[in-house]
């Protein structure tokens, strides 16, 4: 991405979410407010407002190919945070005002498209719903070093604590209510996970989904380029490790008819 500083759009304020927001959030934020810009609904308006109507239109969806795509996120918000740090720090980091915090489901809601009603939340004993479950990166590509906060996420979710893998190849962190983490590098790209746990007052522990994200720590070709080379890594080692169970399968199930062959 090239765009310079007199074209480059915060797509963030175009969909009104942040970069922590969770990927479902974004794309039900595009939902909302491509129904309400969609330029048939200005049919029967004036030239100029349809004309808006449809720059509007146009804004929204490069938001959404900017912002729903893991890969494509992760080179914007590298990029957003290298050119205005400050404006970017705030707005990973900033509460959402009261007036602004919503659900995917009101946004779906909002942009018409039907709610499963068997999918809404149920009470504690059955289930939890994690709010905001995310968090924001900030990169320093001179020193490698990266930030890790999850402070929205425990403003929102004070009795649960979280933990991290910082890197594919490294343990996970013990759960915890820290709220920043920070790490040192010593390649181009990191594949971090997040989870969040909750016990209940029952005494059960109610685990979230692994939250994964790509960080570009120095130049976004160079991060991909490593990313690719970690994940076929990543295959081969499945690879082998399954073939490893066949072989091991296939071993102890004719260990017993040449047991008994030998006492035929």
């Amino acid at each position: 991405m090239t765009a310079s500083r007199e074209t480059f759009k915060n797509y963030y304020e175009v969909l009104r979410v942040r970069p922590y927001d969770p990927p479902e959030l974004i794309h039900a934020a595009f939902l909302a407010q491509i129904k309400q810009w969609h330029p048939d609904k200005f049919a029967n308006a004036d030239a100029h407002t349809l004309a808006q109507a449809q720059e509007r239109s146009k804004l929204i969806l490069d938001a959404k190919q900017h912002l729903c795509d893991p890969v494509r996120k992760a080179a914007y918000d590298q990029e957003f945070a290298t050119r205005f740090p400050r404006r970017f720090e705030k707005l990973s980091t900033k509460a959402r005002v009261k007036q602004r915090q919503f659900t995917v489901e009101d946004l779906l809601s909002g942009a018409g498209v039907p709610i499963n009603p068997n999918a809404k939340s149920v009470s504690d004993s059955e289930s939890f719903h994690f709010r905001w479950l995310a968090f924001s990166t900030r990169v320093n590509p001179r020193t490698k070093r990266v930030v890790f906060n999850v402070s929205h996420f425990l403003d929102h979710n004070p009795d649960c604590e979280v933990r991290f893998k910082l890197d594919y190849d490294l343990n996970w962190t013990p759960f915890s209510r820290e709220r920043i983490y920070t790490m040192q590098y010593n390649r181009h790209v990191a594949l971090a996970e997040m989870q969040a746990r909750r016990v209940t007052k029952k005494g059960r522990i109610l685990y979230s989904p692994r939250i994964p994200k790509t960080i570009v720590i120095t130049t976004y070709a160079a991060a991909m380029k490593q990313k690719s080379e970690i994940l076929a890594h990543l295959r081969t080692l499945r690879n082998r490790m399954a073939l490893k169970l066949v072989i091991a399968l296939l071993g102890s199930a004719f260990v017993p008819a040449k047991i008994s062959a030998i006492f035929a």
